[in-house]
């Protein structure tokens, strides 16, 4: 006879709590090697910091550099150096709303989105290195788990 399904609120079955203490466990070490990763893609007059400005950006088109500030956790000054920077690289551009001329809303260049992109073929090439010698049924397993996080944590 086969065993019984187990449900969801079986004391037996782990719990988010469990589930959190796991991530924060995996995931300073992943983050740590992204961030290399991430350091050997770039072009070197280009930040980590920066790069995350000009994706935040390109992912939210018309943002502020308020909104941005807020995303990066700096203060306004920081964050406007930082835009000012990304603008003279060509990655950023800036105008002034349509409906308020009091704000300024950004944008990514087709400059800064090309090196977007080059930079995460790049480290999609680098961190699979780290997932070779996971067999198809963990890499099934790592993909489904990451599909779940990015849904748990899109609204953050």
């Amino acid at each position: 006879m086969p065993a019984p399904a187990r449900s969801p609120r079986s004391p037996a079955a782990p719990n988010a709590a469990d589930a959190a203490g796991h991530l924060l466990v995996a995931l300073p070490p992943v983050m740590d090697t992204f961030r290399g990763v991430m350091r050997r893609q770039l072009d070197p007059s280009l930040s980590v910091p920066q790069f995350r400005a000009l994706r935040f950006v390109a992912d939210r088109r018309g943002s502020s550099i308020s909104e941005l500030a807020a995303f990066l956790g700096v203060t306004l000054p920081t964050a406007s150096a930082m835009v000012e920077r990304l603008i003279r690289s060509g990655h950023l551009e800036s105008r002034v709303a349509a409906g308020d001329r009091r704000r300024t809303e950004l944008a990514a260049t087709a400059s800064g989105v090309a090196l977007m992109k080059l930079v995460r073929r790049g480290a999609q090439h680098d961190l699979a290195q780290h997932l070779l010698d996971l067999s198809n049924e963990e890499l099934a397993c790592v993909t489904q788990a990451m599909s779940l996080l990015q849904r748990s944590f899109s609204h953050a």
